[in-house]
């Protein structure tokens, strides 16, 4: 399989089911990642408790088909929350009592592509 060169972030809003433990935030990883300058933007409430966060992916520019960039290491580290990685993605959650932006950064790597790193920042919105 051959790969081009170009990369891009799904666009997808991922829309997670809102449960008590593991609540829904809106959002995209946005554009940039392939380039080092990722942004995305993920809005979440009180009440959401965790902000789960899809890993970015590579595009196969023949095929069409996403690979998850699922090896990944926060470069810098949210202020006023954590962010842990799962095996579906990140999981953000916000210091009891926070409103506002929080913003962190990674790097994502995967073993089906080597050489290829995705990293940008991603800014959740706690409401």
């Amino acid at each position: 399989m051959h790969l081009a060169t170009r990369f891009a972030v799904c666009a997808a809003v991922t829309l997670f089911a809102s449960t008590a433990a593991h609540a829904a935030c809106t959002g995209s990883n946005g554009r940039g990642w392939g380039s080092g300058k990722g942004a995305g933007m993920f809005e979440m409430t009180t009440a959401d408790k965790t902000c789960r966060i899809g890993f970015t992916n590579v595009i196969n520019d023949q095929t069409g088909a996403r690979i998850p960039a699922n090896s990944v290491a926060v470069t810098t580290p949210p202020k006023s929350g954590k962010v842990a990685v799962t095996g579906s993605g990140l999981v953000y959650t916000p210091n009891a009592g926070f409103k506002g932006k929080d913003r962190f950064c990674t790097r994502n790597t995967t073993p089906k592509v080597p050489g290829t790193v995705l990293s940008g920042c991603i800014t959740v919105s706690v409401k």
